[in-house]
């Protein structure tokens, strides 16, 4: 259901509850969420939040947030409500209030939103958040029926890696690279590429560099190439390996001198050989 359908729904008299039923456990709302099959909705705040209380004043009781709200289990988790509520801000990396989680039931996450949203944005936030959590979830019970689905554990891969999930991600895209032999090749690069990035942030350079070796001898050549190669320049030069970035730049702008990233890639073979002098 669309906002401009639950707004009718309401302006026509529709039946639907004055504010949102919130839940005030988060274990509760897990349990009601896995067996009502809903994404959960996590409203992340604290006492002294001024905007936490204007979304409690304005957002969450606007009628259309509210119909759209039956779509989700919602709860609220008080960031300074004991341990075991920090450390479910923790694992959703709660840095800021107020945040706004959407999770599967199975607790991975669909979408933040952080800071405040009025009633006139939030239900858009709440259709998005709703509409993914449908291929998410997917996702995730193609992988209940069948734990080594390759397609499953990329798309949940690539989706926690945008999600700034870092450490999951990697998890899934590592498991879908050793079991994606039939998939499309564009598909094999992107993950090798993603756990490349992942190794450089976490300076985890030899195995950043064999994955996206292994990732370059795929063929045939697709547009991932030309960034994967930019992502092993720059993994050397924090590697300190300079000359290897040199070598693999070079590559890089004489064989795809028209991809997106060969400006940048001319732009850093200009500093390396700067600094080399």
């Amino acid at each position: 259901m669309t906002a401009s359908v639950a707004l009718a729904l309401v302006l026509l008299g529709g039946n639907h509850p004055q504010s949102i039923r919130w839940e005030h456990r988060f274990d509760e709302a897990v349990k009601k969420a896995r067996a009502a099959k809903k994404p959960i909705m996590i409203d992340f705040w604290a006492d002294w939040c001024a905007w936490c209380h204007r979304l409690d004043q304005t957002t969450y009781v606007d009628p259309v947030v509210v119909k759209l709200s039956e779509e989700f289990i919602a709860v609220k988790v008080d960031t300074e409500g004991g341990k075991k509520n920090q450390d479910i801000a923790l694992r959703y990396n709660v840095a800021t209030l107020p945040t706004i989680s959407f999770i599967t039931p199975g607790g991975r996450q669909i979408l933040t939103l952080k800071g405040f949203q009025g009633p006139g944005q939030f239900p858009r936030t709440m259709e998005a958040a709703r509409d993914a959590a449908v291929r998410i979830m997917a996702w995730e019970a193609a992988l209940d029926r069948d734990p080594k689905n390759p397609a499953a554990l990329f798309g949940l891969g690539v989706h926690l890696f945008e999600q700034e999930f870092y450490e999951d991600s990697r998890a899934l895209l590592y498991r879908a690279a050793t079991l994606d032999g039939e998939r499309p090749v564009k598909d094999r690069k992107q993950a090798r590429m993603l756990i490349g990035i992942i190794q450089n942030y976490d300076r985890k350079y030899a195995e950043g560099e064999s994955i996206l070796k292994e990732a370059l001898e795929i063929r045939p050549v697709t547009e991932y190439d030309s960034k994967m190669m930019f992502v092993l320049a720059r993994l050397y030069v924090a590697w300190n390996k300079k000359e290897a970035a040199r070598g693999v730049l070079r590559t890089l702008i004489q064989e795809h001198p028209d991809s997106s990233v060969t400006p940048k890639a001319r732009d850093l073979l200009k500093s390396l050989e700067r600094n080399r002098k």
